[in-house]
């Protein structure tokens, strides 16, 4: 089964915010202790809302399977708070939900801003989050024999 690839999510948040696509980072990096404000993008969940099976000559088999997946986008830096303010305009310009449907991705809904600046030892850090509950579809192929990836990648909920 394909998985949710968030490439294409982090780059079309750094054109949106207008940023290089080097500061909009997966969550798993290892730079993360920059003085570079910076965002991070991380899958939390992926549910299943629905399947369809269709069944073909020669005994073949396509599992569709509809999906809702949360993904949490963090800044951290100066004016924290601000870029993900921004971000969040930003979500419901033609031009983002635009690049989602070329992603294969549909905006579901948006949580509220959090504000998780804390003070550290060496001062404040300024951080904030915001979720996105994206949909998007995956497909798998299956035979008698085999079960494999089908090629028709992943496709907007239709």
């Amino acid at each position: 089964m394909q998985a949710l690839d968030l490439t294409g999510l982090r780059v079309l948040i750094a054109k949106a915010l207008n940023v290089d696509e080097s500061l909009v980072r997966d969550s798993y990096s290892k730079t993360l202790n920059d003085k570079t404000a910076f965002l991070t993008v991380h899958l939390l969940t992926s549910t299943q809302k629905g399947r369809e099976y269709k069944f073909f000559k020669g005994e073949k088999e396509v599992i569709t399977s509809t999906r809702e997946a949360v993904v949490s986008v963090n800044a951290y830096g100066n004016n924290a708070n601000f870029v993900i303010e921004k971000l969040n305009a930003c979500f419901y310009a033609s031009e983002f939900l635009k690049g989602l449907k070329n992603l294969g991705l549909g905006l579901v809904t948006v949580s509220p801003i959090r504000n998780l600046s804390l003070t550290v030892g060496g001062g404040v850090e300024e951080r904030a989050s915001i979720d996105l509950t994206l949909s998007y579809i995956t497909r798998v192929e299956a035979s008698q024999n085999e079960i494999k990836t089908a090629n028709f990648g992943i496709k907007v909920n239709r």
